[in-house]
C-alpha cells in the first residue's frame, strides 16, 4: 500500500481514479513498482529540500541589489520572476526599463534569464518588487553645486543639451554654459551619445530639474563670497570709470575710480594698466546680478606703507613755522617717514605752542 498522495494527485477521489487507469492499462502494482514511486517521491522531497536550502534568504537581499532571474511567468501587468529567493518577484511592465511598452510578452519571454534590480522589499509582507532599470549612480543628496561628472548627450534642442549623468533625471546643459564664446546651435559643440565631462550647477529636487554647465567653475564661488575678503586679482580691463580685475569668480570684480587710492585719481589709467595684478578688498556682492564691488583701500598692504621711509612734502604752514623756528633760534623738528608720522605731529605741536607763548610775552614785555 501506497500514500495516495504520493500518486502524483492531491485528492484522494483522483488517487482512486489513477490507480483504476493504471489498472485499466493493464499496470499491476508489484512491489516492485511501489519502490519506485517511493523512490520517486523521496527523490522529488530530497530536490525540494535542497532546492530550499540553495534559495537566497529574503534578509539577505537589500533594495537596489542586482539579481540574476528566470521569467516564470508572463501577464498582462508584468511578470513573475524567480531570483533564487524565497518568493518570487514581481516585474512590473512599467518597470521593463523600455518606454512605451503596452504587452509584456513584447520584452520578454517564460523561461527567459533576465537581469533585475531589487526595487522594493517587504520582509513582513514577503513581497519583492523588481525592476529592469538599473538603479541611479547618484541621489538628490549627492548632487551638490561643482561636482564634476562624466555623462552622455541622449537629446538636442535649440537651447541646449540633456545629458544623462546616472542621477535617475537628466541634466540640462544651456547652450550659454556650453563655451566661453557664443554659440548658435548646441549641435555645434555636441552630438547625441557624446560623453562629456560637466559641473552641477544647480539640483532642484522639488521640481526634479537638473542645471549642468560645461565650464569649469570658478576658483572663487560668488554665492559665497563675503566682504572684506582680500583677493590677488588681474586687471583685464579699464574704464573712465574704473577698472574690472579677474578675481576667479568667473565674474569679474569692479574697482571703481573712487576706490583706488585715498587722494584725488582723475583717471584709472594713473594707478593701474591691463595685466596688472594687484591685491584688492571684496567690499559688496551681488550673486544675483554678478556684481562684485571692490576696492583698493584699507588692504593689509597699506600698514606696510607706513613702515617705508618715505618723506612727506611740506605744506605751507609747516614751511612758515620752519622759517619762525630758525629766526627764534630754534632747530626745526626733522623731516619723518609716514610711520613717524603721528609723533612728527606732536612734536610740531609742541614746538608751536611754545613759540606762541614766547611771542606773546615778548609782545607784553
Amino acid at each position: 500500500m501506497i500514500p495516495a498522495s504520493w500518486s502524483g494527485v492531491k485528492s484522494e477521489e483522483r488517487a482512486g481514479a489513477r490507480l483504476a487507469d493504471w489498472q485499466a492499462v493493464g499496470w499491476e502494482l508489484t512491489a516492485s513498482s511501489a519502490q519506485g514511486i517511493i523512490e520517486r517521491h523521496f527523490g522529488q522531497m530530497e530536490q525540494n529540500i535542497v532546492s530550499a536550502a540553495e534559495k537566497t534568504s529574503l534578509a539577505d537581499i537589500s533594495k537596489g541589489q542586482q539579481l540574476e532571474g528566470i521569467v516564470k511567468k508572463v501577464t498582462l501587468s508584468g511578470a513573475i520572476v524567480d531570483v533564487g529567493a524565497p518568493v518570487d518577484g514581481l516585474l512590473h511592465i512599467s518597470e521593463l526599463g523600455q518606454k512605451g511598452v503596452t504587452r509584456t510578452s513584447d520584452v520578454l519571454s517564460e523561461g527567459q534569464t533576465i537581469t533585475v534590480w531589487v526595487k522594493r522589499l517587504d520582509l513582513e509582507k514577503g513581497r519583492l518588487s523588481l525592476t529592469m532599470q538599473e538603479p541611479p549612480k547618484y541621489t538628490w543628496a549627492d548632487l551638490k553645486p561643482g561636482l564634476k561628472l562624466e555623462g552622455k548627450v541622449v537629446r538636442l534642442e535649440k537651447f541646449g543639451a540633456f545629458v544623462d549623468i546616472g542621477a535617475g533625471t537628466d541634466g540640462l546643459v544651456h547652450v550659454s554654459e556650453m563655451s566661453k564664446g557664443r554659440v548658435e546651435s548646441p549641435a555645434d559643440v555636441v552630438s547625441e551619445g557624446d560623453v562629456i565631462t560637466v559641473w552641477i550647477k544647480e539640483a532642484d529636487r522639488k521640481s526634479r530639474r537638473i542645471s549642468l554647465t560645461m565650464l569649469e567653475p570658478p576658483e572663487v564661488d560668488i554665492r559665497t563670497l563675503k566682504p572684506d575678503t582680500v583677493l590677488m586679482g588681474k586687471v583685464v580691463r579699464i574704464e573712465n570709470f574704473g577698472a574690472f580685475v579677474d578675481i576667479g569668480a568667473g565674474r569679474d570684480g569692479m574697482v571703481h575710480v573712487t576706490e583706488m587710492g585715498r587722494g584725488y585719481v582723475g583717471s584709472p589709467s594713473e594707478i593701474v594698466s591691463v595685466g596688472d595684478e594687484i591685491e584688492v578688498r571684496v567690499l559688496e556682492v551681488d550673486p544675483r546680478r554678478g556684481r562684485i564691488s571692490l576696492s583698493m583701500k584699507d588692504l593689509p598692504t597699506d600698514q606696510l606703507a607706513f613702515d617705508e621711509d618715505v618723506e612727506e612734502i611740506p605744506s605751507s604752514m609747516e614751511l612758515a613755522l620752519r622759517a619762525a623756528m630758525e629766526d627764534g633760534g630754534y632747530a626745526p623738528p626733522p623731516r619723518r617717514s609716514r610711520r613717524k608720522r603721528r609723533k612728527s605731529r606732536r612734536y610740531r605741536d609742541d614746538i608751536q605752542d611754545e613759540i606762541i607763548a614766547r611771542t606773546l610775552e615778548s609782545h607784553q614785555d
